[in-house]
């Protein structure tokens, strides 16, 4: 079945362990440092080290189409939420870290087509069949499974004529929740990304 080879390739994230203390508690050698060192010669070294972890991202970076404009967000999401919740300056990095996550997450998701290939996983196809006929399939379990996608398919595409057929209606729902997907992403950033910095 293609759909659950298809998932275990996927990335999850997780919530980063919050720490006890803060930043601020952290009394260090290498805090101490970095108090008595002139801000322009941090600012240097701060910018050395971005090159570098940036690197890997810049390298792999296409103008092709939005999943390397995403790619870059996500990458900036995981810095930053590493940042903040190392840091642990301000009583909303448990919210800040669960949303960050929620994100990450979804981005992963649209990257892979997730929700468009998961009906894939209630298909089984013959490997030698050219066609790609299936085996058998359990569509009526993906449907049910989704009633606001049927329900959002049956209204946006109502003059289709092929709705009837089970591999049509669930194609046309994977794509309305991969459309919801990418939404979400979008709607939480505008809601969320002003109040992630420390």
């Amino acid at each position: 079945m293609l759909g659950n080879k298809h998932q275990s390739n996927m990335k999850h994230y997780t919530k980063l362990p919050i720490p006890k203390d803060t930043a601020w508690d952290r009394k260090t050698y290498k805090s101490k440092l970095l108090r008595i060192i002139h801000w322009r010669i941090k600012n240097f070294f701060q910018g050395i080290w971005n090159i570098i972890r940036w690197a890997p991202t810049i390298y792999r970076d296409k103008d092709w189409d939005d999943y390397y404009i995403t790619k870059l967000l996500q990458k900036k999401i995981e810095n930053q939420r590493k940042y903040l919740v190392k840091a642990n300056r301000h009583t909303n990095v448990a919210r800040d870290n669960f949303w960050m996550t929620v994100v990450l997450n979804l981005i992963e998701r649209k990257h892979e087509d997730y929700y468009d290939m998961e009906r894939y996983e209630y298909i089984v196809l013959d490997k030698e069949d050219i066609l790609g006929d299936p085996l058998s399939e359990t569509l009526d379990e993906y449907i049910a499974k989704y009633p606001g996608a049927k329900r959002a398919v049956l209204k946006r595409y109502k003059h289709c004529s092929r709705l009837d057929d089970k591999e049509t209606l669930s194609m046309y729902m994977g794509h309305i929740r991969q459309e919801k997907c990418e939404n979400l992403i979008y709607e939480i950033l505008k809601r969320r990304s002003s109040d992630w910095w420390d």
